[in-house]
């Protein structure tokens, strides 16, 4: 489903080095719980906070650049967002694990600006090290979660809740 979000790390010192614009699964349930099964395994953790200093944002210009020198495949459309997986919508919370598991430089578009998009921007989900935090903000509801105790998938999914009342 199209609910647009945004991805975002933090490194130690509070700069964002991951800002990823999704076009799918946006919502907590999708989003949300992933990223909290990426925050639940440590050493996925301590691979993200290191390698954040191979992500490296790059323009627009240059990202359409890379676009269209890249040799696509009709065959397997996919092959664009294996490669760069930072400059595709189609990577969304998952571009943790394409962080955690680089081996060298991911480049990417800083869509840190698409957090102030009211209308279009409708979850965010972020990893704050400087803090030691797992943020998500969705439905102009804020929850904050220490990295070291994070809830469970069900605690977490309550927090977006519809309260029911009482008639």
């Amino acid at each position: 489903m199209g609910t647009r979000n945004l991805t975002v790390v933090k490194d130690n010192t509070g700069t964002t080095r991951v800002a990823q614009y999704g076009q799918w699964d946006g919502y907590p349930s999708y989003s949300g719980v992933k990223a909290l099964d990426f925050l639940r395994d440590k050493a996925l953790v301590e691979n993200l906070r290191n390698r954040l200093t191979l992500v490296e944002f790059i323009d627009d210009q240059e990202g359409e650049a890379i676009w269209e020198a890249f040799d696509h495949d009709d065959n397997d459309p996919a092959k664009y967002d294996l490669e760069y997986p930072g400059l595709t919508r189609n990577t969304g919370i998952d571009i943790l694990l394409a962080v955690a598991g680089a081996t060298e430089t991911i480049k990417m578009i800083d869509n840190s600006d698409f957090r102030n998009d009211d209308l279009f921007c409708e979850g965010i989900y972020e990893v704050d090290f400087s803090t030691n935090k797992f943020i998500t903000t969705y439905a102009d509801k804020v929850v904050e979660y220490d990295l070291e105790t994070l809830p469970s998938d069900e605690e977490y999914l309550a927090q977006w809740e519809v309260q029911q009342v009482a008639s």
